[in-house]
């Protein structure tokens, strides 16, 4: 007997964050739980609509859920609608009899009648499987940037197991929306790079009501042009780490606000700094300033839309942040 699958209301919402916390709280990179916070910000509040949330019932109780996290993208100034499938989990005594793949299918089939064009999502090696068999193209691992400032400290972090939680910084260095738009003046929309579409009240979403981490930004400016970098420093038992979620602005600039970021890294005490690596901003070149490449983590897209199949099958196209990704 196959589950039924249904789209989440309020009633489910504390029976779905009871299952995804039990699922996740052994390996999830946060310490924080999902609460009633998370729920609002993740499935309801995000400028681009709510989440499409599906859940698994049988035997009277929700034994799976599956959040397809909506997302704008952009490229040559057309706007790509888009689902990140995330937050799935099945309960343990369920698991292996399909319910995963019954919750992608039917959340497939919503999305094609919504006129999605684009699925993208990071799935870890024991989830890979079940989206290559579902047909998603397989990007590649992705890519970081890092650069080491605590050689020692990075290798005893090795061998924690501590989740991260986020560090509170001087008011100094808090988002602010004005410095980012007058850096969004010096970037285009009309190249062939997929970028977020950052809409009317992304930045206040994204960064400013998080309900589990907080971010920051430091801005480099040169006559008319800047450039913003936008991080988060978390504590991971004793050990510090500074990563660099979003960047905006010159692409010119990226050297010069990559060193005031090392600088403010290496002021409080972090092991690493790190980003997601970008063709946009040709952070491959940030070698010369330390930095080592990692791979870490899979990308996998589906393209619902086919005449965007060449643009979405290829990492150079993409202008990766790892703003993308929520627990970051």
């Amino acid at each position: 007997m196959n589950p039924t699958i249904r789209q989440a209301t309020l009633a489910d919402q504390s029976e779905v964050l009871v299952l995804l916390n039990s699922v996740f709280s052994e390996n999830q990179r946060t310490a924080s739980a999902r609460d009633e916070a998370y729920w609002n910000w993740k499935f309801m509040d995000s400028p681009y609509g709510q989440s499409m949330v599906l859940v698994a019932e049988m035997d009277g109780r929700i034994i799976g859920v599956n959040n397809w996290w909506t997302w704008q993208l952009t490229s040559r100034g057309n706007i790509i609608k888009a689902y990140q499938p995330c937050d799935s989990a099945v309960h343990k005594d369920y698991r292996g009899k399909g319910c995963f793949r019954l919750l992608r299918l039917h959340g497939l089939k919503m999305a094609q009648e919504q006129g999605v064009q684009l699925l993208f999502n990071y799935p870890n090696k024991n989830s890979l499987h079940a989206y290559l068999s579902l047909g998603w193209h397989y990007q590649q691992t992705i890519p970081w940037m890092v650069k080491v400032l605590r050689p020692l400290m990075v290798v005893r972090a090795l061998f924690t197991n501590d989740q991260t939680s986020t560090i509170k910084l001087d008011e100094q260095y808090n988002i602010d929306s004005e410095l980012i738009r007058e850096a969004e003046m010096n970037t285009s929309d009309y190249d062939h790079f997929i970028k977020i579409n950052r809409v009317e009240g992304f930045y206040g979403w994204r960064y400013k009501n998080h309900p589990q981490r907080d971010y920051y930004m430091l801005t480099v400016k040169k006559g008319r042009k800047s450039c913003v970098a936008i991080f988060t420093v978390n504590q991971k038992g004793a050990h510090r780490e500074l990563v660099v979620v979003d960047i905006i602005g010159a692409q010119a600039l990226l050297p010069d606000l990559m060193k005031k970021v090392i600088q403010f890294g290496h002021k409080m005490r972090v092991n690493f700094v790190a980003l997601m690596n970008n063709p946009y901003y040709q952070t491959e070149a940030l070698w010369r300033m330390g930095f080592m490449r990692r791979n870490f983590k899979n990308m996998v897209v589906l393209p619902l839309d086919w005449s965007l199949e060449p643009l979405v099958k290829g990492y150079s196209n993409w202008s990766l942040m790892a703003a993308l990704h929520d627990s970051i």
